[in-house]
């Protein structure tokens, strides 16, 4: 019986690709599961394996064609062994809908509850010590970093930041008349980005023969999962298990704040339209972050921050760069300031009332969204089944440093441990669990925890800074250097901000530093290793910086810690 041989998949979500080795050629004979050619795409490479047992007798394409999904590339006479397609020659069979889940069960070395950043790199750790891992996910793989934080707002940023460009392209010689944008297609570019980067998880998880069952996970027993989806009732047998379930966003007790429409970070993402008016409440990161990106599409922004300050963790000094920024933005900043309650007005619009100066204010807006942290997604398993311990605030899984849980079998690593919430920590906590698990001794370290801040402009910092070392009662000194004063930023037109670097007076040695401006979450790292490398500042300051760079600011700042920076006085 003659088949045709269909591009019915390709790695992700990818609809082409090109043909890489070719293993088969026409009159060769096939077996089930041969390679008959490879497809490669920017993810990685896919096999493409027989489901027929016959011969090849015609294959139309070479190596390095591009070829598409749903492209006939040629046909078998034979019989088809196993198929995870209704083909052409086939007559398709439906289920009207009253398939029951299929019963299947795992048994596995370690299964991973939470797909996030956390889990995932758990997952490809485990599988590179050969472990068999099974990996479970509620919503899509990448969590909330990948999904509705970390990566989506970054990817709306970098829209930002190119209409910014142009808006103001005038200064840079260039004429471009009036400037318009589709916020569709600005959410669709983010949805790409987000689509290819799950993509790329999938083809590890692929790549690295890890189980991946999509839905929620229940607890049986201590050393026993479910997991029951429309087309599996899964029973998951571990001897290891990983809790990485995330955190959710939080809300203020007060009037208003559990109404439908209130907006979250996730919402905020997912907006059809710009709103008019928003009024955000809560000016850390996230709020901030937010505060820009609708400013810049044309809303009217009022931030509420309860704090003395926005962005209340950073230095007065880092917090005035921004707040300056948002204000010559035309950003309403309230600092001090606690939102009481929250309501709906005839019309629909939201009516936020503030105290400030013990005296009632109120903001009259379009939308209102909540960017008041986030909380530990305790309830996401049954913790007490599992022998599992909180916390002392009970805000958290309680672990130790090899993130081993009260549990020895069981580990918890992510927002779901409240250490600190963010991406990159619950990689590296997923990094050391694998580690202990597969029997190699290492240890969680939070000294060095680098923070990326995506305002306008933007922020990077690593280690103490002032604050935590005048709390620390830690004899300091500061070597600054504003970008002003550097030829690229001039050059660039991004002269906004500074290098600030914090040294142990005794040890001459760098323990904390921060960047604001252009470029600072990626220069990060510069400092993140002259930290890490325990460098005095003296062999520091003799590393030579490659002109004309922004990054030639940290050597200046380095410089000014004694006094003797070169291009500013």
């Amino acid at each position: 019986m003659k088949y045709d041989l269909i591009i019915e998949k390709l790695s992700g979500h990818d609809t082409s690709g090109k043909v890489g080795k070719i293993n088969k050629k026409a009159g060769d004979t096939l077996n089930l599961g041969d390679v008959i050619f490879t497809i490669e795409s920017g993810k990685g490479a896919i096999k493409y394996t027989s489901q027929y047992k016959g011969i090849l007798e015609q294959l139309s394409i070479a190596e390095g064609d591009t070829i598409k999904k749903g492209q006939n590339i040629g046909n078998v006479d034979g019989e088809l062994i196993q198929s995870t397609r209704a083909s052409k020659t086939q007559p398709k069979s439906y289920s009207f809908g009253f398939a029951k889940p299929i019963p299947k069960s795992y048994e596995v070395d370690v299964a991973i509850v939470g797909g996030g950043p956390g889990g995932y790199v758990a997952a490809i750790r485990l599988a590179q010590y050969g472990k068999k891992v099974l990996i479970i996910e509620e919503n899509r793989l990448g969590g909330t970093c990948l999904n509705y934080g970390c990566i989506p707002t970054k990817a709306l940023v970098s829209s930002i930041d190119a209409l910014e460009k142009i808006r103001h392209s005038e200064s840079f010689g260039i004429e471009v008349g009036n400037v318009k944008f589709s916020f569709e297609k600005i959410i669709q570019r983010k949805n790409d980005v987000v689509n290819t980067l799950i993509s790329g998880i999938e083809h590890l998880m692929n790549v690295h023969e890890i189980e991946y069952l999509s839905g929620k996970a229940e607890v049986k027993d201590s050393e026993t999962l479910i997991v029951k989806n429309k087309s599996i009732d899964a029973t998951i047998k571990f001897q290891k298990l990983i809790i990485a379930t995330g955190s959710k966003t939080s809300t203020l007790p007060i009037e208003g704040a559990d109404s439908e429409d209130i907006l979250t970070s996730q919402e905020l993402l997912e907006l059809k339209e710009v709103p008019s008016s928003l009024t955000i409440i809560g000016g850390g990161v996230i709020g901030m972050e937010f505060a820009f990106i609708y400013n810049a599409l044309g809303t009217k922004v009022n931030v509420v921050e309860f704090f003395p300050q926005i962005l209340n963790n950073m230095d007065s000094d880092v917090a005035d760069v921004i707040r300056t920024s948002a204000i010559e933005k035309g950003i309403n900043i309230f600092e001090g300031a606690k939102a009481s309650s929250i309501k709906t007005a005839l019309d629909k619009t939201k009516i936020v009332e503030i105290i400030e100066n013990n005296q009632s204010k109120y903001l009259i807006s379009e939308k209102v969204a909540m960017a008041v942290g986030r909380k530990a997604n305790l309830e996401s398993l049954d913790l007490e089944k599992l022998g599992v311990e909180l916390n002392e605030r009970c805000n958290g899984i309680m672990v130790n440093a090899n993130m081993r849980t009260s549990n020895t079998n069981v580990y918890a690593i992510g927002d779901i441990t409240n250490k600190i919430q963010l991406a990159h920590i619950a990689s590296h906590q997923g990094i050391i669990a694998a580690d202990n698990i597969n029997g190699i001794e290492n240890e969680m370290s939070y000294d060095l925890v680098p923070s990326a801040i995506f305002t306008m402009p933007e922020i990077g910092h690593i280690g103490l800074n002032e604050k935590d070392a005048i709390a620390q009662n830690i004899d300091y000194m500061l070597g600054n250097f504003p970008l002003m004063a550097n030829g690229k930023a001039q050059a660039m037109g991004e002269i906004e901000g500074f290098v600030k670097l914090i040294a142990n007076k005794e040890t001459r040695k760098i323990i904390g530093g921060t960047i604001v401006g252009a470029h600072a979450t990626d220069m990060l790292s510069t400092i993140s290793n002259i930290i890490a490398s325990d460098m005095s500042i003296d062999k520091a300051s003799h590393v030579i910086y490659a002109h004309p760079t922004i990054s030639e600011a940290i050597h200046e700042a380095l410089l000014n810690i004694d006094d003797r920076g070169i291009h500013f006085a």
